[in-house]
């Protein structure tokens, strides 16, 4: 517990030192400055030190982090989820904009204009202008689900007669309610474990320093995830079909809801109907944001990967990920899922931090790998994608050095992960609802 507070104590470090350099910010940015709140983006020699503030942050809470996932207690996890997120929001700026946009989406749904149909916006009040300067005219497609912009819709409704802050601040509280609940909601879902592994998955997922601090800048992610781990405690609970169906109808709010439920109706066919029913109530309810793709975002879109394996070369990203999934068909079972997921990570053109999030449930299905570690590493590791939006445009050389410290490590152990497995290290499966649980031989 005392090293666990390593974890809210390097926010809080952070937070101050961010604080004290602010006192020193040049005037040239000073109208970033006076948003309802600070984004630093392309803040040149003052956003690096932006960016130092916050990596002191991180690399203090995380070796609270790991030692929390070495043993502590449900009640200290969740506390220290809480004390962590309190001190990430003392935090004078953040590093996204995204918040900017949900909630200018929940305003123009208020105005009666759709978020999915990028047009551009003429209605005018504070919250709107504020998400304007951040993203333009018109903003970006909204690119969630409807349920997700019906939240919004309410939050700005409440919130907005407080003032255009007021909604930002909900969603970033919301945001870390919900990583808090992940909790116990991933100590329930992993009930067919061991109970050691159980709080390591809840210590895991809810005392992850980028978990917590893309909660408090407020990103979808975490709300999505909750949900997820929801509907895997009810199919744990053997209500297989209700457990899929609230996994599928997640997607409602974000997307990899989805590749979850599929996962899940592989367990059994209560499970896939349940997954099933899901995705066909999203399918119906996500016509909107189905038509603004193909409208909208599929025309104008431009294919351009940034810091990630694509950027440094296409071939090599495909080799790379084709690679780490023909490695699992000879092993199937728990033990391949973090490869899997680290493929999925891999392919993706530009991983944002908030991304690996959704590494962190998985990196537990096989908990004490060296895949597992694996995940754990890319979610600290992917930190360094900030310094570029911080900073200004690298050149390549240092851009290629960003994808390199995001991506060696987690390659190397996964490397060691698949030598493991190919060396026949046995797995007994356990069939279970949602899950197989792994044994000593």
């Amino acid at each position: 517990m005392r090293v666990g507070l390593l974890v809210p104590g390097g926010f809080l470090a952070g937070a101050a030192l961010c604080a004290w350099m602010l006192r020193g910010a040049p005037e040239s940015i000073a109208v970033d400055r006076a948003q309802p709140l600070t984004v630093v983006t392309y803040w040149h020699h003052f956003g690096a030190q932006m960016w130092l503030a916050f990596a002191l942050a991180i690399v203090i809470a995380s070796i609270g982090y790991l030692a929390a996932l070495r043993g502590s207690s449900l009640r200290a996890v969740i506390a220290l989820s809480a004390l962590a997120c309190a001190a990430a929001l003392l935090f004078p700026v953040v590093f996204s904009s995204d918040v900017y946009a949900y909630a200018g989406y929940g305003d123009m749904a208020l105005h009666g204009i759709s978020p999915y149909a990028h047009a551009r916006i003429t209605v005018r009040d504070p919250l709107l202008d504020a998400m304007l300067w951040q993203w333009g005219n018109p903003p970006p497609m909204c690119v969630y689900g409807p349920a997700f912009v019906w939240l919004a819709q309410a939050i700005a409704a409440v919130f907005l007669p407080l003032g255009a802050a007021a909604p930002l601040w909900a969603f970033r509280v919301l945001a870390c309610l919900a990583l808090v609940a992940c909790a116990p909601l991933a100590y329930a879902a992993f009930s067919p474990f061991p109970r050691a592994t159980r709080l390591a998955a809840a210590a895991g997922i809810a005392l992850n320093p980028i978990a917590i601090w893309s909660a408090a800048e407020g990103h979808n992610d975490t709300l999505a995830l909750a949900i997820v781990l929801a509907g895997f405690a009810l199919a744990s609970r053997s209500r297989l079909f209700t457990g899929a169906l609230l996994v599928a109808l997640s997607a409602l709010v974000k997307a990899p809801g989805a590749v979850a439920a599929v996962a899940l109706a592989a367990t059994s066919r209560r499970a896939a109907a349940g997954a099933a029913l899901g995705i066909a109530m999203v399918a119906g309810l996500a016509i909107p944001l189905e038509y603004g793709v193909r409208a909208h975002l599929a025309p104008a879109g431009h294919y351009f990967p940034q810091f990630s394996l694509q950027y440094v070369s296409i071939p090599l990203a495909a080799v790379v990920v084709a690679a780490l999934i023909a490695a699992c068909f000879p092993k199937p079972g728990l033990r391949v899922t973090p490869v899997l997921a680290l493929a999925g990570f891999l392919a993706i053109p530009n991983p944002y931090p908030w991304y690996a999030v959704w590494l962190l449930p998985v990196a537990f299905l096989a908990w004490e790998s060296a895949g597992a570690w694996a995940l754990i590493a890319a979610s600290l590791l992917i930190a360094v994608r900030y310094y570029p939006d911080a900073t200004t445009a690298l050149s390549r050389p240092l851009n290629l050095t960003i994808v390199a410290v995001e991506f060696a490590v987690p390659l190397a152990l996964m490397s060691a992960h698949i030598w493991n497995a190919r060396r026949g290290r046995r797995e007994i499966r356990t069939p279970v609802p949602g899950f197989a649980r792994p044994r000593s031989p």
